[in-house]
C-alpha cells in the first residue's frame, strides 16, 4: 500500500515539476520580452521581475518533493562510500530526517508570513500591487506537499525497518550510483529513440 501511494506521489510530484518548468520557462520569455523592449523600444509592461520572482519560488517549494523522491540532493560522498553499510544507512536515514526536519521549519515560517499577509489583506508596494497572500498562499502548498511526501516516505522506511528490508531503505534515500544514473540515463535515451521512431512511422503513413 505504502509502495503505491509512493508511486502516486512520485507521478503527482512529476506533474506539478513539470507545470513548475513551464513557469520558469515563460517567467524566462517574458523576462527577455521585457529587457529587448526597454532597450529597443523605451518600453515596459512592468511586473516581469516580480512576476519571475514568485514564480521561481512556487516551482521551487514544490520542486522540493521531486528531489526528495529521486535523491536529487546534492551530497559529497567520497568518504560515505568507504564507511559500513550499517554506518551508511544510520547517515542516510539521518540526512533524510535532518532534511525533512529543517523543510518543517520553512514550511511553519511560511505559513507564517502567509497567514500575516491574509490576515492583513498586504499587497506588494509594485505597480501591480499583487495581494501578497495569492503568491505566499501557492509557496506555502508546495511546502506542505513536500511535507506529505515527507511522511509517506518515513512510513516506508520504518516499515522496511521493521522488515530489515536494508536494501529499500537505501533506494528510498540512499545516494544515487553510477551504475543507477547511468541506466536511468539509458532507458530515457531507449524512450526518446521509441517516441522518434513512433514519429517517423506516423509521418510515413500520412
Amino acid at each position: 500500500m505504502l509502495d503505491r501511494l509512493l508511486q502516486t506521489t512520485e507521478k503527482m510530484s512529476r506533474i506539478v515539476v513539470w507545470i513548475g518548468g513551464g513557469l520558469l520557462i515563460f517567467a524566462a520569455v517574458m523576462t527577455t520580452l521585457e529587457v529587448l523592449l526597454r532597450k529597443f523600444a523605451n518600453f515596459s509592461f512592468g511586473g516581469a521581475d516580480e512576476i519571475a520572482g514568485y514564480i521561481f519560488a512556487i516551482s521551487t517549494s514544490f520542486a522540493f518533493a521531486f528531489a526528495t523522491i529521486h535523491r536529487a540532493h546534492v551530497r559529497i560522498d567520497a568518504l560515505y562510500l568507504r564507511l559500513p553499510r550499517a554506518v551508511r544507512l544510520f547517515l542516510d536515514i539521518m540526512g533524510f530526517l535532518l532534511l525533512g526536519g529543517f523543510l518543517l521549519l520553512m514550511a511553519e515560517r511560511a505559513f507564517d508570513v502567509w497567514w500575516n499577509s491574509f490576515e492583513n489583506s498586504s499587497v506588494s508596494i509594485t505597480p501591480l500591487v499583487t495581494p501578497l497572500a495569492l503568491p505566499q498562499g501557492f509557496w506555502f502548498a508546495g511546502m506542505v506537499f513536500f511535507f506529505f511526501v515527507f511522511i509517506v516516505m518515513l512510513l516506508r522506511i520504518i516499515s522496511a525497518a521493521f522488515s530489515r528490508d536494508w536494501d529499500r531503505i537505501a533506494e528510498l534515500v540512499g545516494p544515487r550510483g553510477i551504475e543507477e544514473e547511468v541506466e536511468e540515463e539509458r532507458e530515457h535515451a531507449l524512450a526518446e529513440i521509441e517516441r522518434e521512431h513512433a514519429m517517423s512511422k506516423d509521418k510515413e503513413g500520412n
